[in-house]
């Protein structure tokens, strides 16, 4: 029977966090609060209209959340709102996906809003970024023509489409 390492040797047990010359430690959170991001989050990521996450109360509780104690400490320390966002986001990407995907974000400094209803698993592409591949509207990576199409009048080139 195979033996298996320690769960916390390969899932970490804490996301550790440089602001300002301190590292915070952020804690995993209990099962009924991952339970309940995925929950959240998954329903957000099915309504492709939703634009709106959270308003301002509700993203102070998520970042209460995902941060823990962690959170206080930040408040505590006064340390300006974006660093705190980009912790929270930073966190809640840790919790739901992982080390590897919370540092992309981490690095990036938290991700658009769109982002968060994404279905894909590509990290967020931010406002300015140079892409190095055609966008997808432009299947063979040509220009295409900027004259404007002549549009039909109602009538049908053929007997079937009538």
């Amino acid at each position: 029977m195979p033996k298996f390492p320690e769960v916390a040797a390969f899932l970490g047990e804490t996301l550790d966090l440089p602001i300002n010359g301190t590292v915070y430690s952020v804690p995993p959170v209990d099962a009924e609060t991952g339970v309940r991001l995925v929950s959240r989050f998954t329903e957000v990521a099915s309504k492709a209209d939703d634009e709106e996450v959270s308003d301002d109360l509700t993203e102070i509780a998520l970042y209460q959340e995902t941060l823990g104690p962690v959170y206080a400490q930040l408040l505590a320390a006064k340390v300006p709102w974006p660093m705190i966002k980009a912790a929270g986001l930073t966190a809640l990407t840790w919790h739901l996906h992982g080390e590897d995907t919370a540092l992309i974000v981490w690095e990036r400094g938290g991700f658009p809003k769109r982002a968060l209803t994404s279905t894909t698993a590509e990290p967020p592409v931010i406002q300015g970024e140079v892409l190095s591949t055609p966008s997808p509207d432009s299947e063979s990576g040509t220009t295409p023509n900027p004259r404007k199409a002549r549009t039909s009048r109602g009538r049908t080139s053929s007997p079937a489409g009538a």
